[in-house]
């Protein structure tokens, strides 16, 4: 029997965010994320940064997962993306309702496996 010890791997954190969308309002999710995690990459601390969907005909399943170097870079982060958010005029919440995507957002520290 092979017996496996899972501990943290070092100080990293992943962001990963799931969302639901209508297939009609696909390319407007798409368009923003777009933005959003162009702007992750300029961002210090960011070493990993992805988009993958799952297209299930009238909905779209799509998820991001963003590694950040330590909890204060993902913080430093936060506040950053709110200041771009604040540049721009764009309010997620109100994004996401307007077109009925629902999203479920989670921070996870790595395991060494």
């Amino acid at each position: 029997m092979n017996v496996m010890t899972l501990t943290k791997s070092r100080t990293s954190i992943f962001r990963v965010d799931r969302m639901t969308c209508p297939a009609d309002h696909r390319l407007a999710l798409e368009d923003r994320l777009a933005i959003i995690h162009g702007y992750f990459e300029t961002l210090p601390g960011c070493l990993y940064n992805k988009v993958a969907i799952a297209d299930g005909g009238e909905t779209v399943h799509l998820v991001t997962i963003v590694e950040w170097e330590s909890q204060k870079a993902l913080a430093d982060a936060k506040a950053k993306v709110a200041e771009f958010y604040g540049a721009i005029d764009f309010d997620p919440k109100a994004f996401m309702a307007e077109r009925g995507i629902v999203a479920e957002f989670g921070t996870y520290a790595g395991l060494a496996i």
